[in-house]
């Protein structure tokens, strides 16, 4: 799988789309950002990843099919969370911009990049582990722990009789 400069995706936003951007994997890793509320390397917060994991029940209960994305307005801006399977692409934009016009464009863009991003190759088997040789060790270590206090209790009595 290649890697992704997601550092050089967030700054072809801010210049093409003239908006801040964050874009952050499905367990909410911040993966590249101009946002400073959603610095790269930090976590969106839990909150949110509730409400974007239960977006489904919320479809659901709706009587919609899916929910791709979803906004939060400030006094000073809007939040756009835009999801897909892997990603979570998060827009801060102007109270004046007309999301209508955005929100097509960037839910776009994020497919793209959700199919340029590879699949997760995930762990297909686990192989057992022998536990007994680990145990057979900590057995053996035990018991030159237990020696080694028995030779050294005896000065330890020595010392303690003499210092009476």
């Amino acid at each position: 799988m290649k890697e992704i400069d997601y550092d050089q995706i967030i700054e072809q936003l801010k210049s093409e789309l003239n908006s801040q951007c964050a874009i952050a994997n499905r367990y909410g890793i911040v993966l590249g950002s101009s946002i400073k509320e959603f610095a790269k390397g930090k976590l969106v917060p839990h909150k949110l990843l509730e409400l974007i994991d239960t977006r489904q029940e919320i479809a659901d209960e709706l009587n919609l099919n899916q929910i791709t994305s979803f906004a939060l307005e400030s006094q000073e801006h809007n939040y756009i969370f835009t999801f897909s399977q892997k990603l979570i692409l998060v827009s801060k934009l102007d109270l004046n911009v007309n999301l209508a016009k955005f929100m097509p464009s960037i839910s776009s863009f994020l497919k793209n990049l959700d199919k340029n991003c590879g699949t997760y190759e995930g762990i297909n088997e686990f192989s057992a582990f022998d536990f007994s040789k680990e145990i057979t060790k900590l057995k053996a270590t035990l018991v030159i722990d237990e020696e080694k206090g028995k030779k050294y209790s005896i000065i330890k009595d020595l010392i303690k009789h003499i210092s009476n």
